[in-house]
């Protein structure tokens, strides 16, 4: 066997290992699929949480087939996600109306499902001592999965979960960067 034999023959073994794992990246993002298709069809407006879940989807499929760190934090990230997008979904229905004017409950829905979804990506990114990419890759999937249901008031309702997302995750970025040079 000459040595272009030995390299089509890795080409292929490499092509094999690499389609494996997108299959199985692809049937791990599955769950997010029917959270998208419960979202749209909840939703008062289906093209955000339909967008936004397939971007959710795309990225977890990335994650999922990169490995390391960032398949590491895809459930803990969709978890927390899960968070402001119910919490968004559930109060999307419901609005308040005084004399002059109605207000919907939805931004601070995400405002406080932003600061939950924060505190759960930092409290495990801390319990088990992951690196940045693990914070990244979970923080990002944790806002595109709020976001879903975050859209109920355009973008003022994307910005208050990245708001509250960030100062969800402030303490445990500084318990981090204490304790490290605490020990």
């Amino acid at each position: 066997m000459g040595s272009t034999d030995i390299q089509l023959l890795q080409r292929r073994v490499r092509r094999t290992y690499e389609l494996a794992r997108l299959r199985r990246a692809l049937v791990g993002v599955l769950p997010i699929v029917v959270v998208t298709a419960i979202a749209t069809l909840l939703a008062s407006r289906p093209a955000p949480p339909l967008t936004f879940g397939l971007a959710t989807a795309l990225m977890g499929a990335m994650m999922l087939w990169h490995g390391r760190d960032p398949q590491k934090a895809f459930l803990p990230g969709v978890i927390a996600g899960l968070v402001p997008l119910a919490l968004a979904l559930g109060t999307g229905a419901l609005h308040t109306c005084g004399t002059a004017n109605c207000s919907s409950l939805c931004l601070p829905a995400c405002v406080l499902g932003g600061v939950i979804a924060g505190m759960a990506v930092s409290g495990v990114s801390f319990q088990r001592r992951a690196g940045p990419w693990f914070w990244v890759s979970a923080s990002g999937l944790a806002l595109l999965t709020g976001a879903m249901g975050c859209a109920c008031m355009g973008t003022s309702g994307v910005v208050g979960l990245g708001m509250g997302f960030g100062a969800g995750i402030v303490p445990g970025l500084l318990r981090r960067v204490f304790g490290q040079k605490a020990s």
